[in-house]
């Protein structure tokens, strides 16, 4: 009976719990998943339910009324007071280096790759800085740093183009290369 008790309060538990899923800022090379993970662990009452480098997007799963102070059953709260209640979290979480931003709702086949050689940036902090220069631009729907100092990033094409991205580059100090 006990054992029956428990499968039902598991089963009862997961059954609350919600899920969100978000694009994210932050994820600008494969190391920085680790660091995701690391620091979701710290956020209260939220779990890490996937993550996919490849599209830069998060589901969050919780429990509403223990993620929101002041939860009223009769009256939940909207999705965008959830999500705004992640990002709080999240950003504080991660010192400001993650943020959540909406999906995208350009198809990925009408995304286009552009690859910008970068100068040095021989550490991860250096890459990152490359990454936030340009991952904030409106149409910059996804974009990546390697070790070899190259940028790729998907824009939709008809909101910015490769000059922009490398203007924003120049003023952030990011040297170019031309490839």
């Amino acid at each position: 009976m006990k054992h029956f008790l428990l499968i039902f309060s598991l089963i009862a538990l997961h059954l609350q719990a919600d899920e969100s899923k978000h694009r994210i800022i932050g994820l600008s090379e494969p190391s920085r998943e680790q660091d995701l993970r690391e620091q979701v662990k710290t956020m209260p009452e939220v779990e890490l339910a996937a993550l996919s480098f490849d599209t830069a997007e998060v589901t969050f799963r919780y429990d509403a009324a223990k993620l929101m102070p002041g939860y009223n059953p009769k009256k939940p709260p909207a999705p965008e007071a959830i999500t705004k209640r992640l990002e709080d979290l999240l950003r504080a979480a991660s010192n400001g280096t993650f943020t959540l931003v909406p999906l995208s709702t350009l198809p990925a086949d009408k995304l286009q790759k552009i690859e910008i050689q970068c100068g040095l940036l021989d550490c991860k902090g250096c890459r990152y800085g490359a990454y936030i220069a340009i991952a904030k631009l409106d149409g910059v729907e996804r974009a990546t740093v390697n070790e070899k100092a190259l940028l790729t990033v998907w824009i939709d094409p008809a909101k910015t183009k490769r000059e922009v991205l490398e203007a924003a580059l120049k003023k952030g100090n990011v040297e170019l290369k031309t490839l």
